[in-house]
């Protein structure tokens, strides 16, 4: 979509704004909705409601029919370029607009406003930004962090097998979280692992297990993403085989997180 010849820098910011008002919580607020038509006023060519309108339109069925990450991820990357420093700068303001928008700052959204950021050589501003914010900066899932997405992920592939988690599974899993977080406790540590199973038997949608995946690719180097690897496949074989559907699972997070690994001769 974002090739057309019809896409706008524009269009790349509505998508941005939409990526954050609705992509990090699957929901669009009338306030929301109004904070992201009003910031693309300053940056369209006509700068009518119907006109922008149809523009956001556009935007949300590029990033809702395609590939959302990609998407978003060419838009950040495009604006880069054709933006000066000042208007980038101006953007980087309207995405914070957007973002408080409903008057909680999530987690993914100030990962969202970071890795933007990033892109757009404007690390000290957004820091500033999130600072400064009058929202509630809150966590999407209270006290989650990486420890969290990795016992998230764990939790499937012991799961997947026999739809059980027996306590040899659950012992070897807190075995291997414990070399990750050493200073956590035992205990600490089963606190971890009940966050992530509660996450897990609410049966979660593709989407936040793509986002954890993605997660870990982002903050683990080369040699972490093959440590977690290693401790799935340590996991799987806890009952003493290795599934065909967990051999999948573990080659199928491989190659999203572009390592390669052979299982029994299988790559």
């Amino acid at each position: 979509m974002s090739s057309s010849e019809t896409w706008t820098p524009s269009h790349d910011l509505a998508l941005i704004y939409i990526a954050l008002a609705y992509g990090t919580d699957r929901e669009l607020t009338e306030g929301e909705m109004t904070t992201l038509t009003d910031a693309l006023r300053d940056w369209v060519v006509v700068p009518d409601d119907a006109h922008i309108q149809e523009l956001v339109m556009e935007a949300a069925t590029a990033f809702i029919e395609g590939d959302a990450r990609t998407e978003v991820r060419q838009s950040i990357d495009d604006l880069a370029q054709e933006l000066t420093l000042s208007e980038r700068r101006q953007a980087l303001r309207d995405v914070m607009r957007v973002a408080e928008a409903d008057g909680v700052l999530l987690e993914r959204e100030r990962g969202l406003i970071h890795i933007l950021a990033d892109a757009w050589s404007l690390k000290k501003m957004s820091d500033d930004l999130v600072e400064a914010t009058s929202a509630i900066v809150q966590r999407e899932e209270e006290n989650w962090g990486l420890i969290h997405e990795l016992t998230f992920l764990y939790i499937i592939v012991a799961h997947s097998a026999d739809n059980d988690l027996s306590n040899r599974e659950i012992e070897i899993i807190l075995d291997r979280l414990q070399e990750w977080e050493p200073e956590l406790s035992r205990e600490a540590l089963r606190d971890v692992f009940r966050r992530a199973l509660q996450v897990y038997a609410d049966q979660p949608e593709a989407d936040l297990i793509e986002d954890s995946v993605e997660a870990l690719k982002e903050a683990l180097p080369l040699v972490q993403r093959l440590t977690a690897l290693d401790d799935l496949h340590t996991i799987a074989q806890a009952d003493g085989v290795l599934s065909e559907e967990e051999r999948e699972l573990i080659l199928n997070l491989a190659r999203a997180w572009e390592v390669n690994v052979r299982l029994n001769g299988q790559r």
